[in-house]
């Protein structure tokens, strides 16, 4: 009997007729457009491109999403809907919501007075909804773990959305963000 009651659930979704089940977010991940790579055995970081660069490049690739992309302006622009689970962060995707920032993330690209604003701004009513804190608000770096070789050594695969990277200690303003929640 539950077997049928999930597929009529599924198909009365799937035609638009029931409500999208709810699901629980405890996390939100904050990450930055840009990221570090290896070529040809040297260490480089890919720009944090546009707003529209951006949205074109998850359009091409379906097997990574975000919830929302807020470019260097402050627009804000929504992706997957907070219901249903965006692929952003390995292994916390599914009680997470993503927010790309347009940046280079490499740790001296500045991050925008207005897109901070915008951030703050969109992540009030976020927490409020989730009833989250701003200790549950992380930044990628902090969660991926994963890594790659160049040149011989070893580099942090993430360390947006503005963290330490060779040469820079990073940027993101944490506790300007976290101290503008608490408020």
């Amino acid at each position: 009997m539950a077997r049928y009651g999930r597929w009529l659930l599924g198909l009365l979704l799937l035609l638009g007729l029931g409500a999208t089940p709810a699901r629980e977010i405890d996390l939100v991940v904050i990450h930055a457009t840009g990221g570090p790579g290896c070529k040809a055995g040297r260490l480089w970081h890919s720009g944090g491109g546009t707003l529209e660069s951006n949205r074109r490049h998850f359009a091409r690739n379906p097997g990574i999403s975000y919830h929302y992309l807020i470019g260097r302006d402050g627009t804000t622009v929504t992706g997957t809907p907070v219901a249903e689970v965006a692929h952003h962060a390995r292994g916390h995707n599914a009680r997470s919501v993503g927010i790309e920032l347009v940046n280079d993330g490499d740790g001296r690209d500045p991050f925008p007075e207005v897109q901070i604003q915008a951030l703050i701004a969109l992540l009030r009513p976020l927490l409020a909804a989730h009833d989250l804190t701003p200790a549950q608000i992380r930044g990628h770096g902090e969660l991926d773990t994963r890594s790659f070789v160049c040149g011989g050594r070893r580099y942090k695969s993430k360390v947006d959305p503005g963290g330490a990277y060779p040469g820079f200690e990073g940027n993101f303003p944490w506790s300007r963000v976290r101290e503008a929640l608490m408020r």
